[in-house]
């Protein structure tokens, strides 16, 4: 369905830049010269659901101000801000501004149509209420039923994460996106085409790319043993809890990693396909608009004189480059942009409930609904878990995030698209990389500082939950992560992952545990 969007903007005295701006009409009424009167552009003109839409102050007359209403119940007091609508449907985009002699207004309609995905897995679904608020839950009873040892277990394919590869993985036309051999199946064609001097170059990247990668996981583990003490009540004397800004320079510092392992790649995917011949090119887009039943299978046979002599490290991080290089060439500014719902709370041992008992396994397919199912016990109350007030509690985290994750002037999403966007940029030329680096590195700082604030609002809210629990509440969520957590595999051999019993590196056991000493031996700072 598609539904028209008024926006109102007024005006309030903060310079701007119109790049990229797709002009829509402006709209200008007919009064005094002395009056400011409010005009607007904006572009997309057709956007989609979860597109950031760049709106650009036209208005004559000197105004000094500006406000606008996007018609969505969200609105600005920027001259010239970018607004993400989560839903698609029409709005009414309507934009004031003033001066000393008055104030004027003018209204535009904007219809903004839904993602085209068969899967249904796009950006509306991941902003939307009901995916964010079952998402964060999981998170907290992950937190509340955990250990460290789970939290630490995370995904090395949410790092440096704009070539597409999640949405490429979530709208696998085959639905075998979360099956553990796609990534495999995906890199291992890419290797086979790749010959001795592109290899190299992936080697020499991942080489130089290792100790950052793994500094970026290890990093993470003050957050997460902070937070963890948080919840435990384990604090500094005379402390109140965790300290926002303590977390959001952590948070800031990641994301300066992320922002620079992101560069790179991308570096290396651009220099990887200038290479390229013609028959190499052939086979991607042979490739494109299918899933992985249709994809070759190559096997790691095929690719063993590329692969077998690398160490683990390198071996995992080539596997990386090979399978972004398909994902960023056969896909688009959205899908660079796209990212699950659970991509940003990260610290609290989700994924370790969703991936462990997946781990070297082949062909095990992860459950796409274990989140919305589990992550229910805390916001549900008529499962029985939960009381309605703390029910209420978890669920409200919904509206504490939402400016910073898309509806604030300055939000993650719209953060995601400038980087995406600069990333692909060095695929025209890259000529002017210097300066896409320092841009993607500045917009990766604020990122951090926006995924450090909700995860400080996270981790409180955690730990006001889990204070509030009962001995019998906490017996029942323990309860359903063993049933989350254990079960037969298709052959018959049992698992059971309940408790965490070892720290990893993403998703690779810490066998000598020393190594961490550096990073949870103090963590009396975040307090």
């Amino acid at each position: 369905m598609i539904w028209m969007i008024f926006v109102t903007l007024a005006t309030l005295g903060i310079a701007g830049c119109a790049d990229k701006i797709q002009p829509a009409m402006n709209l200008q009424s007919t009064v005094s010269s002395s009056l400011a009167v409010a005009a607007f552009s904006y572009g997309p003109t057709a956007p989609v659901s979860a597109q950031s839409v760049a709106f650009q102050d036209a208005s004559t007359g000197g105004p000094t101000a500006w406000s606008w209403s996007f018609g969505d119940g969200s609105s600005s007091t920027l001259q010239n801000p970018n607004h993400i609508y989560a839903t698609s449907g029409n709005f009414t985009a309507t934009l004031t501004v003033s001066n000393a002699n008055g104030t004027n207004n003018v209204s535009q309609h904007i219809t903004v149509t839904p993602e085209n995905s068969a899967s249904g897995y796009d950006m509306t679904l991941t902003l939307s209420d009901g995916a964010q608020s079952n998402t964060l839950a999981f998170d907290g009873f992950a937190m509340i039923t955990g250990n460290l040892d789970a939290q630490s277990f995370f995904p090395p394919g949410k790092v440096a994460d704009y070539t597409g590869f999640q949405y490429l993985r979530d709208t696998d036309p085959d639905n075998m996106g979360h099956d553990t051999d796609f990534l495999t199946r995906v890199a291992n064609n890419v290797i086979y085409i790749l010959n001795a001097a592109q290899m190299a170059q992936q080697i020499t990247l991942a080489s130089a790319q290792l100790d950052n990668v793994n500094l970026y996981a290890y990093e993470r583990y003050s957050l997460m043993e902070a937070y963890r003490r948080d919840l435990t009540g384990d604090i500094p004397a005379g402390s109140t809890g965790l300290s926002l800004n303590a977390v959001k320079q952590a948070s800031h510092n990641l994301y300066l990693i992320d922002g620079q392992l992101a560069f790179d790649r991308a570096m290396l995917y651009v220099n990887i396909y200038n290479s390229m011949t013609s028959t190499q090119i052939a086979y991607l887009e042979s490739m494109k608009g299918k899933g992985f039943n249709e994809w070759p299978n190559i096997t790691d046979a095929q690719i063993a004189s590329q692969m077998s002599h690398l160490p683990a490290g390198t071996a995992t991080l080539v596997m990386t480059y090979a399978s972004d290089i398909f994902s960023w060439y056969e896909g688009s500014l959205y899908a660079d942009v796209y990212f699950c719902p659970e991509r940003h709370g990260t610290y609290y041992g989700g994924f370790y409930i969703k991936d462990a008992p997946a781990v070297g396994v082949s062909g095990y397919t992860i459950s796409e609904q274990l989140t919305a199912t589990t992550g229910s016990a805390l916001i549900d109350s008529s499962l029985g878990y939960v009381t309605a007030s703390q029910a209420a509690i978890m669920d409200n985290l919904v509206n504490t995030q939402r400016n910073n994750l898309y509806a604030g002037d300055t939000n993650i999403v719209s953060i995601r698209t400038q980087i995406a966007t600069l990333l692909r940029s060095l695929m025209v030329s890259t000529a002017s990389s210097a300066e896409v680096n320092k841009q993607v590195l500045a917009l990766s700082g604020t990122y951090g500082d926006l995924d450090g604030e909700d995860n400080y609002n996270y981790a409180t809210i955690f730990v006001r939950v889990n204070q509030s629990l009962s001995a019998a509440q906490k017996t029942q969520l323990t309860a359903l992560r063993t049933t989350d957590l254990s079960g037969t595999y298709a052959g018959g051999r049992p698992f059971n992952f309940t408790v965490a019993t070892t720290p990893y590196l993403y998703a690779d056991p810490i066998t000598d545990t020393s190594v961490l000493t550096p990073y949870i031996g103090d963590t009396d700072p975040f307090f």
